[in-house]
């Protein structure tokens, strides 16, 4: 379901390949995509692109995904015995996988280009918001619909997205569930470019390219000096972020 290709020198290209589900996540996709920015990290690249194809990701699996996670927790249970201690055992591992895949609580140290044709919604959204550049396609539309579902988008987006956007845009976005266009995520921030359908993955590339072929130092000091900059207290955010989640989920 993950495939990494290396298209040019010193660019990875992280791609999501589930088109029969629009590039939803099920929990074996969540951790195939773990492991992917494992190994990009890994592997010396210079700059990495994720793509979708023609939709970047529906989100999360919903017919699945419960399911998926509860089985690998009772599964976790039963290997690693009754008292295994909650806070390492099998659910925390669940969602460590979970959010490292959204690139949440781990920060890569070469930059991350996302490239967005068609549907970014739920998880494919707060994957997106996890990337330093975002290129999307005139018809890319964007959504975090979790609330519709009972639930809060956990990924990183209640901690991110307003520190990205602003105050007021974010709590739209994330109240209403509502689905917002690539020009007006483009004049909210959350996009750098927009450009015709079908040209995102190419100009994400081109992009990639042009900063693989600079320094990798003075690349990855900008990228770490930014990110710590502007994160101030992101991992108290995560923290209540996690918690809030835990509440609304526990009815």
């Amino acid at each position: 379901m993950i495939v990494v290709s290396e298209p040019r020198p010193r660019v990875r290209l992280v791609t999501l390949d589930r088109p029969a589900r629009r590039n939803a996540l099920d929990l074996a996709g969540f951790r195939d995509l773990a492991a992917a920015w494992r190994e990009v990290a890994a592997s010396g690249a210079g700059v990495v692109v994720v793509t979708g194809g023609s939709d970047f990701s529906s989100g999360a699996d919903l017919a699945t995904f419960s399911a998926d996670v509860a089985a690998a927790i009772r599964g976790g249970r039963s290997s690693a015995g009754a008292s295994a201690p909650d806070a390492g055992g099998p659910a925390a591992a669940v969602w460590a996988d979970v959010h490292h895949a959204l690139l949440r609580d781990v920060v890569l140290e070469v930059p991350v280009v996302a490239a967005i044709e068609g549907i970014c919604f739920g998880a494919g959204m707060e994957l997106a918001g996890a990337t330093d550049i975002r290129i999307a396609g005139e018809s890319a539309l964007f959504s975090l619909p979790e609330v519709r579902h009972g639930f809060i988008a956990s990924g990183g987006s209640v901690a991110r997205l307003p520190r990205q956007i602003g105050y007021p845009a974010a709590m739209q976005v994330m109240l209403t569930g509502e689905r917002f266009g690539a020009e007006r995520m483009r004049a909210w921030g959350f996009v750098g470019e927009v450009v015709p359908d079908g040209a995102a993955l190419g100009r994400a590339l081109d992009l990639a390219e042009l900063i693989a072929g600079h320094p990798a130092a003075a690349v990855r000091g900008i990228k770490r000096a930014v990110g710590e900059g502007v994160r101030g207290t992101l991992a108290d955010a995560y923290a209540v972020e996690s918690r809030v989640s835990d509440e609304v989920l526990g009815g």
